[in-house]
């Protein structure tokens, strides 16, 4: 890369300062500008269902990071007890020793087997403080490969998976081929928030169709401008907007993104 040349990126997520900080570092800017907005959906019917649910020894899935913080900010305790507040109604003749028992995570809390992508999602289970004990049985890259990841392991259900309320088809398709029965359980709700960019980029980087949806609602790019996508369902959403030039994460997670972006720049011709 010429000394002199700095490339201008705009993510459609915000970035950690780390990240831009070190692609600076290499000649490239990077500036941030959401086009989704995440909420938590927070139901009474979903506080009880989520509590029953930490009281049993289930097979969940995630696929965003989303909906394992939605989970931990919204549905447990401050301090992390296996609890919501004061809702919870102990069983009869539990002692008090049980209960403090309960409040520590040992008592009613058998733990989950997981089953996640890779990248942000499974770092954010990895992160100290999420407040539910669990065990990550099997990764993979996209929502497609998982989904034949929990079939190989001959999984029957029922699994409960936690989402988004615009999650893909690929997962609860290919599951229910295989007669595997699925439980949804709707934890967020993401808003497009589109906005004009005023400018042009030599790359955007797109973490989610949903994004690519935001921008392109009111946005066209330059023939040169190169679209970085965070895995292949969002890659799969760009090729429905644009002809530009379309390059692939090898995994997912913005910490690879923004190296894949880094790796780009430093050795085009």
């Amino acid at each position: 890369m010429p000394s002199n040349k700095r490339y201008r990126i705009l993510s459609t997520k915000a970035v950690d300062q780390a990240l831009v900080t070190m692609a600076a570092e290499q000649n490239i800017d990077i500036v941030a500008k959401a086009f989704i907005s995440i909420q938590p959906l927070i139901t009474d019917s979903l506080k009880q269902r989520i509590h029953q649910l930490f009281q049993e020894k289930v097979t969940v899935i995630f696929t965003s990071a989303n909906a394992v913080e939605a989970l931990r900010d919204h549905y447990l305790h401050p301090e992390e007890y296996y609890y919501y507040g004061t809702w919870i109604a102990f069983p009869p003749n539990v002692t008090d020793e049980e209960v403090d028992a309960y409040k520590r995570g040992g008592f009613f809390s058998p733990g989950w087997n997981v089953y996640c992508l890779e990248g942000a999602t499974q770092q954010a289970l990895k992160q100290r403080g999420n407040g539910f004990r669990h065990t990550i049985t099997g990764t993979a890259a996209n929502a497609a490969s998982l989904a034949e990841t929990i079939i190989k392991n001959g999984e029957k259900g029922p699994l409960v998976f936690f989402c988004g309320d615009k999650r893909r088809d690929e997962l609860p398709d290919l599951l229910g081929q295989h007669n595997i029965i699925l439980e949804e359980l709707i934890v967020y709700e993401t808003t497009e928030t589109p906005a004009l960019t005023g400018q042009e980029y030599d790359g955007i980087l797109f973490l989610s169709p949903s994004a690519v949806h935001s921008f392109f609602s009111v946005n066209s790019l330059p023939p040169h401008t190169v679209c970085f996508s965070i895995g292949p369902t969002t890659a799969r959403a760009l090729q429905e907007h644009t002809n530009n030039k379309i390059i692939t994460s090898p995994s997912p997670g913005m910490d690879q993104l923004v190296q894949t972006t880094i790796f780009y720049f430093n050795n085009i011709n």
